[in-house]
């Protein structure tokens, strides 16, 4: 294909929080497909915590000086695979970049149809899914229980609290600021929730909001906060780790496992998850939460930033709560 292809390439290892100098931006040309590959307009592109870990190669998957992974929606520019034309809107995990060329047994095609491109980056894609993975797979939820959400406004916690919600459950959560919470409790119908930042004692909060305890803790920071939610377990309650957003700029994690004991004594449960283990459900995620958000109990906030140039800065500022909901970038052309 004819045409510049601009990119954004992971050019340094992060020491410490990740900084504008681990990125270099360059253009080269759109690249031509090879039997089977189909080459994508790529619309949006999400940033996500992930890739944090990913640029330490914690996840095998970033190596320097090459282009920044990341998930995408688009179109078909140019196919050469057979399930694909021109036009196709598709989704696909990508990269940092105008275009993308990948093979075609990588894409997925989408239905954009009364939701709209960025859903599907968001509580419509692999967001959700690991929302709903996390809770369908490893929770055991009975309902009327209570769970916990850290990072709640997030892209992540914020899919969970209101599938928990309609799976018949007490969703409390916390957030960085008073807006945030604000749509928590107004907006998604959480049934509590507290700005982290404001409050004396953390424990001492999610107990005033949880007085029967936490049964499920769905845990996206870690650090303080996972240590003072983990004090108000219940017996036999479940914590699942999805992420731990507040050590991932640490070059030394600044907190480590509560009390062990307690794990005998509540009989508590602990499980790590990554969606990628999820993946071939994404189609059965996509068919309920479609019906969820056509019933209005399903819905999403993104912070959308244009030009796939200011990804650096954007992805930056995801470590500082700078967005709210999900982070996602406008490609430009």
């Amino acid at each position: 294909m004819d045409g510049p292809n601009k990119q954004v390439f992971y050019s340094a290892r992060p020491e410490g929080h990740v900084a504008a100098e681990c990125f270099s931006v360059s253009e080269t040309s759109i690249a031509d497909p090879a039997d089977g590959d189909v080459v994508i307009a790529n619309k949006y592109l999400s940033l996500d915590p992930y890739m944090r870990m990913a640029m330490l190669g914690q996840q095998g998957i970033e190596n320097l000086n090459t282009v920044m992974g990341g998930r995408v929606v688009g179109t078909i520019a140019k196919s050469r695979h057979p399930n694909f034309n021109e036009g196709d809107t598709v989704f696909a995990m990508g990269r940092w970049e105008q275009y993308s060329c990948l093979p075609g047994t990588q894409v997925r095609h989408i239905d954009i149809g009364n939701v709209g491109w960025t859903p599907f980056l968001s509580h419509l894609g692999f967001t959700g899914l690991t929302a709903w993975a996390g809770l369908e797979h490893y929770s055991n939820l009975q309902a009327g229980e209570t769970i916990f959400v850290s990072a709640a406004s997030g892209a992540v916690g914020s899919v969970v609290g209101q599938i928990a919600k309609i799976k018949g459950l007490r969703a409390v959560g916390c957030a960085g600021s008073d807006a945030k919470v604000d749509y928590l409790l107004n907006e998604l119908g959480f049934d509590a929730a507290f700005n982290y930042k404001t409050v004396d004692n953390i424990a001492d909060e999610i107990g005033k909001h949880c007085p029967d305890g936490v049964d499920i803790d769905f845990e996206n920071v870690g650090g303080k906060i996972f240590d003072a939610v983990f004090r108000n377990m219940n017996l036999k309650g479940r914590l699942l780790i999805c992420g731990g957003i507040s050590q991932y700029n640490l070059e030394t994690p600044d907190y480590a496992v509560p009390n062990l004991l307690d794990f005998i004594t509540k009989q508590l449960t602990m499980r790590g998850f990554t969606v990628r283990n999820h993946a071939d459900e994404i189609e059965t995620y996509v068919e309920l939460a479609r019906d969820w958000v056509a019933k209005g109990q399903l819905k999403g906030r993104e912070t959308i930033v244009q030009g796939i140039a200011n990804a650096p800065d954007a992805f930056i500022g995801l470590f500082h709560g700078d967005n709210f909901g999900k982070l996602i970038i406008q490609v430009d052309r």
